[in-house]
């Protein structure tokens, strides 16, 4: 299991902030590019995976998607929100069964 980061180092924060910020302004390949260096500056960011994860679903990069909120729960099995978004994109290939799974997974982890 790779390590969760309880606080996060300022350039990795930087970088994630960029991303996000840049949803609106900038190409999907700019905005993964913020997520790379954040990931690049801490590896343990689990926000950061599931945030590129949501950015690489909506253009359509399944796979790479689910590598990445796979990632964010080995840092982080409690995440939430990582397992219900990785639902959606199960979904999205056709894996019904394991898709409702992850998202009662995730309504369970939210709802306590």
């Amino acid at each position: 299991m790779e390590r969760m980061v309880s606080t996060v180092p300022e350039e990795a924060e930087y970088y994630f902030r960029m991303a996000l910020d840049a949803v609106q302004k900038e190409s999907p390949a700019r905005i993964l590019e913020f997520f790379d260096r954040a990931l690049a500056t801490e590896p343990g960011f689990a926000q950061a995976w599931n945030e590129k994860a949501n950015c690489l679903d909506l253009i359509g990069r399944y796979d790479e998607a689910l590598a990445c909120y796979d990632a964010a729960i080995r840092i982080d099995p409690d995440m939430a929100e990582a397992w219900f978004n990785k639902g959606l994109t199960l979904r999205k290939v056709g894996k019904d069964a394991l898709a409702a799974t992850c998202i009662n997974r995730g309504i369970e982890l939210a709802v306590g």
